[in-house]
């Protein structure tokens, strides 16, 4: 047997374990907190009309986590994240990207005004 294929169930095995070991896992799910304190959770949202995609869910928060999100609508509007003190115009078209950080405990709304859509609510414990 060649040294290159001695190799081979030796190499396989290694993979096998870095999956079972949750190497290269995908991100965490939805309303996840980060796994690090002061890491950041990243969310985009599309506004047509008035859908929201995704649908509205919440956002866990630890305090001192960051979400950034990054919201695209198809006509201007204005977006504000209650009880972080946070708004930016959004224009059509053109993504916007907003840095919401986790203070204090609570449950917030971030919404658009025109029309008023909830695009998700942030549980920061």
């Amino acid at each position: 047997m060649s040294p290159a294929r001695s190799r081979l169930p030796y190499a396989a095995t290694l993979v096998a374990l870095a999956v079972a070991a949750g190497c290269g896992s995908p991100a965490a799910p939805s309303g996840a907190s980060p796994a690090t304190p002061g890491a950041a959770v990243t969310r985009t949202v599309t506004i047509t009309g008035s859908r929201v995609d995704p649908a509205p869910s919440q956002v866990e928060l630890a305090a001192g986590d960051r979400l950034v999100l990054v919201v695209t609508s198809d006509h201007d509007d204005e977006l504000h994240a209650h009880g972080f003190d946070v708004s930016a115009a959004l224009k059509a078209g053109v993504a916007a990207t907003v840095t919401l950080s986790g203070a204090t405990p609570g449950v917030y709304d971030v919404e658009t005004h025109e029309p008023a859509l909830t695009l998700l609510t942030v549980a920061v414990r």
